[in-house]
């Protein structure tokens, strides 16, 4: 990043803490070779894990499951031309375990 460009990187913490403030993110995936981005419902897990709940045979599933994929939040003030943004990439597994 440029240290001029009004951006900065955020520690772990800070996007974990940022990510916990809002309930909505977007799911970025790949669809017939193609990107798609889904808005969804999340929550983070015990162990920090992004947790998006669906129907186990739900076409986000089937689409996502065992693929690697990003995710994104974001918090914007327009008027006062700030927010934030936290991306996270990883590896998307169904979890079948209704406590999780």
């Amino acid at each position: 990043m440029n240290p001029h460009d009004g951006f900065r990187e955020l520690d772990r913490e800070e996007c974990l803490r940022l990510l916990s403030r809002v309930p909505i993110g977007r799911v970025v995936h790949t669809r017939h070779a193609l990107p798609a981005v889904l808005p969804v419902n999340f929550s983070l897990d015990t162990d920090s894990a992004v947790v998006m709940r669906t129907s186990a045979d739900s076409e986000l599933v089937a689409a996502i499951d065992g693929a690697v994929i990003a995710f994104e939040a974001d918090e914007v003030d327009a008027a006062a031309r700030s927010g934030w943004s936290v991306v996270v990439t990883g590896r998307a597994a169904m979890v079948t375990d209704p406590a999780a």
